[in-house]
């Protein structure tokens, strides 16, 4: 379980960073992904739009033809209905006061509304058609048969679809016409009547619209041409702006970084250095001795301490000032780092006026030029100390230990060593080196 766990969140935190790394590339497929579900989007919303008005279209275009039929039905057939020599008839071009019924008055005026609109059809076809109709009067293609049986059974429905004719996408829509109480007894009883047995509610017939959508379709292409090159703007601005953002964002964090890390170092300075001297501080100083002490181990080499002591300190912060005294301590600590060159070698405050140098890979003899250097260093800055027992200036103590690192010895032995030596040289008067080594001569 545990091991399933370290690797999920191993796993999430390489997508975080993946993710961090590309942001702006996945930022900007995001948007074209948005870009293109728009795109899809408002193409079939376009579609929707065209379809829908011309259902809306269609439904008003077949209310209106079925209620001029009625209005022509009511109010004109029945009352003539009552004037002699008149007579309502499919037939009515050939005798004398013949007029239309109402089923011929709605066909022919459908024919004059397909003949005055641009590629509009009106059609009212059915499967008992009029003598005189018989060649155009039922359904002609595949649609008006399964219209006419679809509106059979599903008399209050419409029946519609999308396809082209001839050479033009358009939209084809039916509804049924139903037998009235005035259209049975007239049909019933007309000689030329197809069918005489017809009962109220029963589909006489279709009326069907067919409207060419190319037209609507040119409109809506113009109006989505509009709204791409909106959206194609916006997304341009967007991923602009987000590009900007990011790459602000990205400049801010790389400055918050590296302020952070010059903090850590100057925190890091300050646990690990002096703040008089600037050299590396008594913690430090253990932590390296430690390091060195290990690898002058593995390698079997001679490992070198000198510990330093300022002759008569107290006697010069008393004489001068501290003021002075952290001055002589500074002059004396750039004097030891300077001493310092190679690799492993350090220069550190061991404590009040003492110093300690680090000399990894440095035998006695070496370590005494170190030392010898060091005295001579410190006597050409004739730093005045009049109260001192040794010279007129500021002078050094040192004690030099030199062994070679072993399982038989520390650096604590060193330590005492040195510390030893230290003890000699002010005995023997100050401003001196004495060195110790367990080394064979």
């Amino acid at each position: 379980m545990q091991l399933f766990q370290a690797k999920t969140s191993k796993f999430l935190k390489g997508l975080y960073q993946l993710l961090y790394k590309r942001v702006i590339i996945i930022l900007v497929t995001l948007l074209g992904l948005g870009l293109s579900i728009a795109v899809v989007g408002t193409y079939y919303l376009s579609i929707n739009l065209v379809d829908s008005q011309a259902m809306h279209y269609s439904k008003v275009a077949i209310k209106t033809l079925n209620e001029t039929g009625r209005y022509y039905s009511s109010n004109v057939v029945d009352r003539l209905k009552l004037i002699n020599d008149v007579e309502a008839i499919p037939e009515y071009h050939s005798i004398s006061g013949g007029i239309p019924n109402p089923a011929t008055f709605t066909i022919e005026i459908g024919d004059r509304l397909s003949n005055q609109s641009e590629g509009v059809i009106f059609r009212l076809y059915s499967d008992y058609p009029f003598p005189n109709r018989q060649a155009t009067g039922g359904p002609q293609d595949q649609f008006e048969h399964a219209a006419l049986n679809y509106l059979k059974k599903h008399p209050e429905a419409s029946f519609h679809r999308k396809e082209r004719v001839g050479n033009t996408l358009s939209f084809r829509y039916t509804e049924a016409v139903r037998m009235e109480a005035s259209c049975v007894a007239c049909h019933n009883t007309l000689p030329s009547s197809p069918k005489k047995d017809w009962k109220v509610g029963q589909v006489r017939g279709i009326v069907e619209i067919t409207q060419p959508l190319d037209h609507s379709m040119l409109i809506a292409q113009d109006g989505l041409k509009t709204i791409y090159i909106v959206l194609a703007t916006i997304i341009f601005l967007a991923i602009s702006g987000l590009v900007l953002v990011i790459g602000r964002f990205r400049s801010t964090t790389q400055e918050l970084e590296e302020k952070v890390a010059k903090r850590t170092a100057a925190l890091n300075r300050l646990a690990t250095t002096d703040g008089l001297t600037q050299l590396v501080n008594r913690r430090q100083f253990d932590q390296c001795l430690e390091q060195e002490w290990q690898r002058s181990q593995r390698q079997q080499a001679p490992f070198s301490l000198i510990l330093c002591d300022v002759d008569c300190f107290k006697n010069y912060n008393d004489t001068y000032g501290h003021q002075l005294g952290d001055n002589c301590l500074r002059h004396v600590a750039q004097v030891l780092q300077n001493s310092v060159r190679r690799s492993g070698e350090i220069a550190a405050r061991y404590g009040g006026e003492e110093f300690a140098i680090i000399l990894p890979n440095v035998n006695s003899v070496e370590a005494t030029q170190v030392a010898s250097a060091i005295r001579n260093a410190i006597h050409q800055l004739q730093i005045p100390h009049s109260t001192s027992i040794a010279q007129t200036y500021v002078t050094l103590s040192m004690g030099i230990a030199t062994m070679i690192p072993s399982l038989n010895n520390s650096p604590q032995e060193l330590i005492k060593a040195s510390d030893n030596a230290l003890y000699q040289a002010k005995a023997q008067g100050r401003d001196r080196y004495i060195s110790w080594n367990e080394m064979p001569s």
